[in-house]
C-alpha cells in the first residue's frame, strides 16, 4: 500500500486494552481539551509550527473479540496517525489486538513517533520472559518490530503510576512528546499560560463592563416608557427583598435570643417564622412562596436538608400552574435555583445540574435575571466542580464573575457573586496543588463578603474555613488550626450545639489534633461531629466516613482495637457506597488491622485494594500512599512472603515521619509496621 502524502487526521491514535477503559476515558478527554501555551502554538522557539490543539485522536471503542485481524477501520485510523499513543499494563502485554495495532503503526510509519503511557506493571520486566508483571507490549520494545526475538530497546515513556510520575506529570510528558518539545519547557510555560488567563479574564471583564454599562443605560432610555407599569411591581418587589433580607439577617446575630435576654437557637427562630408565614394572610401568591422559599433557604443553612426540600416545593406549590405575571415567574425561577443548590448541598451533584437545565430553557416563559443567571452559574460551577470537571467549573465561575463585573446587580448580589466565584477559583488551586494562589483567591472573596455582610454571614464564615482548610493541606498547621478555632467561636453563636457547621468544624479540628498527638482534645471533638452527622444529615450522607475514621484512629492509639474495628466497618459502608475520597485509607486501615490479629489472602487483597483506590486518585496525598504501600508491605511480611521491598518501606515511613511528629499514632504505627517488614524471621 502507497502511504498517502496528505497529512494526517488524527493527531494521534490510542492503543490500549479495554481492561484500562477507565484511566484511556480520562486521557483522552484530557488530550482533546488540551490547548499548548502560546508560545508554543508558534514557531518562535525552534522554528516548528506546532497546532492549538492536540485534536482529534482516536480512541477505539468498540470490542475485537471474534475477529480474525484488525478491522478496516483500525487500519484507516492507524494509516492516518500522526502519532501513537500505547497505553501501557500488563493486559495490554496480553492483547493480542495491542500488540497488532503498535506492530503495524510502526512497521507503516518508521518515522512518526510512538509514545508509551504506563499505567500498571513493571517497566522494566521482559515481556517475553515476565509477561503478566510486564508494562511495555512486546512489540513497542522490540528494535524490529517484524522480529520477536530482536534486541529490546527502552522506549519514550511517561509513567502515570503513583510511584512513577503520577497522572499529572506524565500527561505533560506525553503532551511534550506529541509537540516535540522539552518537558521543562512545556511545564513552565504551561504555568505561566493558566497565571496568564485569569489576568486576561479579569481585563476582559472589566472592558466588556465599561460596554455593557453603555449599552444598558442606552437600552433603558429606550424602554422607560414601556415599564412605567411594571416599575410599581418591582417597588413592591424590593420592599419585599428587603423583608427577605431581614429575615436571614438572623445569621448575622451574635446571640440570637438576646431581645429575650436568654438563650434561642436559630432553629427556633427559624420555626417560628415559618408558623408565621402559615397563618399570614397574602394579597398575593408570588409574596407567600417568597417567603417559604427564603425559610428553605436558610434551614439549608442550617443543614436542614429535608425541611428545607418540604418548605421549597411548598414555595413551588402556592404560585399558579400557569401565569403571565412578571412577579411569578421570577419567583418560579428563585426557588427552583434554591432546590437546585440543595441538591448540590446533599452532594448530589447530577441532579443539581439537571435541575439547572430547564430554568434557562423554554420551560420557564421569561429570561432569567442577571442576578439568577449569575446565581446559577455559582451552582453549576460548584457542581461540575466537584464532579471533578474542572476546567467547565472555571467557565462558570468566570461567566457569573463576568455578570457581577458587568450587569447592574444590587450590592449584595455583587457581593455575593464575586465571592462565590473566587471561591471556586480557590477550590480549584487547592485541587491542583497552588495552595498559595488559592490562599490569595480566599483571601479576595472574604473581603468581599465581609466588607457588606460581615464575617458571621454563613458565607464568610465558610470562606473563613476553606482557607483554614487550604492552610492544612500546604501544611501550615498553626494557621489550620487558628482559623478554624476562630470560625467554631463564629459558629457556635450562630448555630445548634450540633449543627453541620459546627460539626464540621469539631472534625478539622479533631483531626488536626489526633495528627498532633492530642487525643483528649481529638477523641472530644469527633465524638461531637459524628452527632451532629447522625443528627442532621441524611442517612447516607458520605463525610460521615471522615469522623469516623479519625476516630477509629485514636481507640488505636488509646489501644481499643475492638472499638476501633467497629468504627473502621461503618465508615467502610459508608464510603464504598459513596465511592468516597477516604475509601482508600479506611481500607488500608481495616487490612493493616487484621493483618496484625489475623493475617489472611483476604486481609492482604484488601491491602492492595486500599493502595490501588488511593493511587487512583489524583489528590491523594503522599503520606497516605506511603502509608498504603507499607501496610500492604506488612500484611506481606505478615503471610510469610519475603519479597518485599525495604528500601521502598524505609522511604515510606520517611515520608509519614516528615508529615507528623515523631511521637504521632501515625508514625508509630509506621515504625512498627517497619520493624516486622526488616526483621530476619
Amino acid at each position: 500500500m502507497t502511504e498517502s502524502i496528505a497529512l494526517p487526521r488524527y493527531r494521534a491514535f490510542i492503543s490500549y486494552s479495554h481492561t484500562d477503559e477507565a484511566i484511556v476515558r480520562r486521557l483522552h478527554r484530557r488530550l482533546e481539551r488540551y490547548r499548548p501555551p502560546h508560545g508554543l502554538k508558534t514557531n518562535d522557539t525552534d522554528g516548528k509550527a506546532r497546532p492549538g490543539r492536540i485534536q482529534p485522536v482516536f480512541r477505539d471503542r468498540d470490542e475485537l473479540a471474534g475477529a480474525s485481524r484488525l478491522s478496516e477501520a483500525i487500519e484507516a485510523a492507524l494509516q492516518q496517525s500522526a502519532a501513537l499513543i500505547v497505553v501501557c499494563s500488563p493486559a495490554a502485554v496480553a492483547s493480542h489486538w495491542v500488540g497488532e495495532e503498535v506492530r503495524g503503526f510502526r512497521l507503516r510509519h518508521p518515522d512518526r513517533p510512538v509514545l508509551a503511557f504506563v499505567v500498571a506493571g513493571d517497566p522494566a520486566a521482559d515481556p517475553r520472559e515476565r509477561p503478566t508483571d510486564a508494562a511495555f507490549p512486546l512489540p513497542l520494545v522490540l528494535s524490529d518490530p517484524a522480529d520477536n526475538d530482536s534486541e529490546l530497546l527502552e522506549p519514550l515513556a511517561a509513567d502515570a503510576r503513583v510511584q512513577g510520575d503520577g497522572f499529572s506529570a506524565a500527561f505533560l510528558k506525553l503532551v511534550a512528546g506529541l509537540l516535540d518539545v522539552g518537558f521543562d519547557e512545556l511545564r513552565q510555560r504551561d504555568l505561566r499560560h493558566r497565571q496568564r488567563l485569569w489576568s486576561l479574564a479579569i481585563a476582559v471583564s472589566l472592558a466588556l463592563s465599561a460596554c455593557f454599562a453603555f449599552l444598558a443605560w442606552q437600552a433603558t432610555r429606550a424602554r422607560d416608557t414601556a415599564r412605567e407599569a411594571q416599575a410599581r411591581a418591582e417597588l413592591e418587589l424590593t420592599s419585599e427583598r428587603q423583608t427577605r433580607n431581614f429575615l436571614l439577617s438572623v445569621f448575622e446575630l451574635a446571640d440570637a435570643g438576646k431581645s429575650r435576654g436568654n438563650q434561642v437557637t436559630v432553629r427556633e427562630v427559624l420555626d417560628r417564622a415559618v408558623a408565621r408565614i402559615d397563618n399570614t394572610p397574602f394579597d398575593r401568591p408570588a409574596i407567600k412562596s417568597r417567603y417559604l422559599a427564603t425559610m428553605g433557604q436558610a434551614y439549608a443553612s442550617l443543614g436542614i436538608y429535608r425541611r428545607a426540600k418540604e418548605l421549597l416545593l411548598q414555595s413551588l406549590a402556592v404560585l399558579p400552574s400557569s401565569s403571565s405575571s412578571w412577579e411569578t415567574r421570577a419567583q418560579q425561577v428563585d426557588t427552583k435555583l434554591e432546590l437546585a443548590n440543595l441538591h448540590f448541598l446533599s452532594g448530589d451533584y447530577g441532579a443539581a445540574l439537571s435541575a439547572l437545565d430547564p430554568i434557562t430553557s423554554s420551560e420557564i416563559q421569561s429570561k432569567p435575571t442577571d442576578s439568577q443567571r449569575a446565581r446559577a452559574e455559582i451552582i453549576r460551577g460548584n457542581a461540575l466542580l466537584f464532579e471533578e470537571r474542572d476546567d467547565e467549573a472555571e467557565k462558570a465561575f468566570q461567566h457569573a464573575l463576568n455578570i457581577a463585573n458587568t450587569a447592574r446587580l444590587s450590592r449584595e448580589d455583587a457581593a455575593l457573586t464575586r465571592g462565590s466565584a473566587l471561591n471556586g477559583f480557590a477550590i480549584l488551586s487547592q485541587f491542583a496543588g497552588n495552595h498559595e494562589q488559592a490562599d490569595a483567591y480566599f483571601g479576595d472573596a472574604l473581603n468581599q463578603l465581609a466588607t457588606v455582610f460581615g464575617e458571621s454571614h454563613p458565607d464568610s464564615l465558610a470562606t473563613i474555613v476553606s482557607r483554614a482548610s487550604n492552610a492544612y493541606f500546604a501544611g501550615d498547621m498553626e494557621t489550620a488550626r487558628r482559623e478554624w478555632q476562630h470560625s467554631l467561636t463564629i459558629a457556635e453563636r450562630l448555630y445548634d450545639p450540633l449543627s453541620p457547621e459546627v460539626g464540621t468544624l469539631k472534625n478539622n479540628l479533631g483531626r488536626l489534633a489526633l495528627e498532633t498527638d492530642d487525643l483528649s482534645s481529638a477523641e472530644s471533638m469527633l465524638n461531637d461531629a459524628i452527632a451532629s452527622d447522625r443528627k442532621f444529615r441524611t442517612e447516607g450522607f458520605d463525610d460521615l466516613a471522615y469522623p469516623l475514621n479519625s476516630l477509629a484512629m485514636v481507640k488505636l492509639a488509646q489501644g481499643d482495637a475492638v472499638t476501633a474495628r467497629k468504627l473502621l466497618d461503618e465508615a467502610l459502608s459508608i464510603a464504598e457506597a459513596a465511592n468516597h475520597p477516604i475509601l482508600g485509607p479506611v481500607l488500608t486501615h481495616v487490612a493493616d488491622l487484621d493483618c496484625q490479629a489475623n493475617p489472611s489472602p483476604e486481609a492482604l487483597a484488601m491491602a492492595q485494594r486500599g493502595l490501588d483506590t488511593s493511587a487512583a486518585r489524583e489528590d491523594a496525598s503522599e503520606w497516605r500512599l506511603a502509608e498504603a504501600r507499607l501496610t500492604l508491605a506488612f500484611c506481606r511480611r505478615q503471610l510469610g512472603h519475603q519479597d518485599s521491598d525495604r528500601k521502598q518501606a524505609h522511604a515510606d515511613v520517611a515520608t509519614i515521619r516528615k508529615h507528623f511528629s515523631a511521637d504521632n499514632v501515625f508514625t508509630r504505627r509506621a515504625e512498627a509496621q517497619l520493624e516486622t517488614i526488616t526483621s530476619s524471621r
